[in-house]
């Protein structure tokens, strides 16, 4: 029984669809304006160059450098390191002033830091609640939340200097 679609290697050929690349494509299917995505190499999701999230939207692709400025990156590193040391008060200030002129990337980066550090002031007073009632049994709980905002926010930081995309790995979404 022969296979449905065409073999070349017997002489087979792709009926004529007028692909722009010259090539023939089974089903008169016709690639995209600037190639094959489903070519030789196969699917690559790549971002077109300067291609930003929209407005509340995550990257579409985590990781990858954005086209920031170096005044978003600065900004940034600024609202991830004062929420250790203020907790949301400098991210929160940052939010009042820049959510309606920030870049995509730079909004997405200050209200990472404002959610988290929201997440983390709700976990320190329950923490001291815990620790009270348990009477200091677990007194150690309120270190852990300090020790868990520093690492997280020093990672944040990190990636923010590099220009890229940093969601902490549990936050309330409270602040969209």
């Amino acid at each position: 029984m022969g296979t449905p679609y065409p073999d070349p290697s017997n002489g087979d050929q792709y009926p004529q669809n007028g692909g722009q690349d010259g090539q023939n494509y089974p089903g008169g299917y016709t690639p995209p304006p600037g190639g094959d995505p489903y070519g030789q190499q196969g699917y690559q999701a790549q971002p077109h160059p300067g291609q930003q999230p929209y407005p509340g939207q995550q990257p579409p692709y985590p990781g990858q450098a954005p086209q920031s400025s170096s005044d978003d990156n600065t900004m940034a590193l600024l609202a991830h390191l004062g929420g250790i040391v203020t907790s949301f008060v400098v991210p929160l200030v940052l939010y009042l002033v820049k959510r309606d002129d920030a870049s995509p990337y730079l909004r997405h980066h200050i209200m990472e830091s404002l959610n988290f550090q929201i997440t983390m002031f709700i976990a320190y007073i329950a923490s001291w609640l815990v620790a009270g009632i348990t009477f200091g049994f677990l007194g150690f709980l309120p270190f852990v939340v300090w020790v868990v905002v520093i690492v997280f926010a020093i990672l944040a930081t990190v990636s923010s200097s590099k220009g890229e995309w940093y969601k902490y790995p549990f936050a309330l979404r409270l602040v969209k």
